[in-house]
């Protein structure tokens, strides 16, 4: 009788915590967790990695796969660009104002500043940070300092053996300006892609008013109409390790030239931006050798980081 009590009463308890995630995914997602009983993992300072023994498996990772791909014929791109962007626009102190208020309180050790004083100054300075966006845009230079990253890593779980680099995911900490100015270009693109409508169709990843959901809700309709037409349905999911991490730059480029119309100027910042990446690892209070980028979409060659997402 106490047991069939104290099972109602927790699925009483998780149906209102799911119910109060409605439209909050992130929320949902973390109420999931504490269902399947999984807790986050935290820093391991006193785990036996170092932080050298991450950076070589980190970028040991990468070369493993490039090396397996390294025969692989390039991608024939044809020019199907409709409409080009050759330039950047200016920002204006108003527009660096909102994105310093709207961002988050997050303060990286390469930062002279920590951000809240920023945000707490960034009347004052909004003015001095667009005049520097706005030279790097015209000049289609991202600047050299902004291109080092530092990374910690999180065991995934904490009942995972911490002797083990694989049980860890890396974090990147990235300066607070680079962010801001990623930003800057990214709502551009953004922008001018969603213009053209030259977005996938069903690409949900990195959309407004796009999600996890808005992919599964896609997936689960064509089931049922496959169903409803008396069909069978075959379901395939694939997850590629490292993907982003492995990312070609030159095929990135030619790409982003060919089929999406980045060109001139526009099409020399993101240049400058992959170009000389570097990181370096902080474990147990130590911090290991710099490693150089030579691939990716990230400041440094590991798994993309949700974490520094505004």
């Amino acid at each position: 009788m106490t047991h069939g009590l104290y099972e109602k009463k927790n699925h009483q308890h998780w149906r209102a915590k799911i119910a109060d995630s409605k439209g909050n995914m992130k929320k949902l997602w973390q109420t999931m967790s504490g269902i399947m009983g999984e807790k986050s993992g935290g820093r391991c300072e006193d785990g036996e990695c170092t932080a050298e023994d991450f950076v070589q498996f980190y970028s040991d990772k990468v070369d493993s796969i490039r090396s397996a791909t390294s025969a692989t014929p390039l991608q024939d791109i044809s020019d199907t660009a409709s409409h080009a962007i050759n330039e950047w626009t200016p920002v204006t102190a108003l527009e660096v104002e909102k994105l310093i208020s709207s961002s988050l309180n997050k303060t990286s050790q390469l930062d002279p500043a920590p951000t809240w004083l920023i945000k707490e100054l960034h009347t004052l300075l909004s003015p001095f940070i667009a005049l520097l966006f706005n030279k790097s845009l015209a000049t289609g230079c991202f600047p050299r300092k902004y291109g080092h990253a530092v990374v910690f890593s999180l065991l995934k779980k904490n009942s995972l053996d911490a002797s083990q680099p694989k049980n860890f995911r890396p974090v990147s900490n990235l300066p607070y300006l680079s962010k801001l100015l990623e930003r800057v270009v990214q709502t551009q693109l953004q922008q001018f892609l969603d213009d053209h409508n030259m977005m996938p169709t069903y690409q949900s990843a990195y959309r407004k008013f796009h999600s996890t959901e808005t992919a599964l809700l896609q997936l689960y309709s064509d089931l049922l109409v496959a169903a409803d037409r008396g069909e069978v349905s075959g379901l395939c999911l694939l997850d590629l390790t490292a993907a982003f991490d492995t990312v070609d730059h030159e095929l990135l480029l030619r790409q982003l030239d060919r089929s999406f119309g980045v060109r001139g100027q526009a099409k020399q910042l993101l240049i400058s931006y992959l170009t000389g990446k570097s990181y370096c690892v902080i474990h147990g209070g130590k911090t290991s050798s710099v490693f150089q980028v030579t691939c990716s979409v990230e400041n440094w060659a590991c798994h993309a980081c949700p974490q520094e997402e505004f």
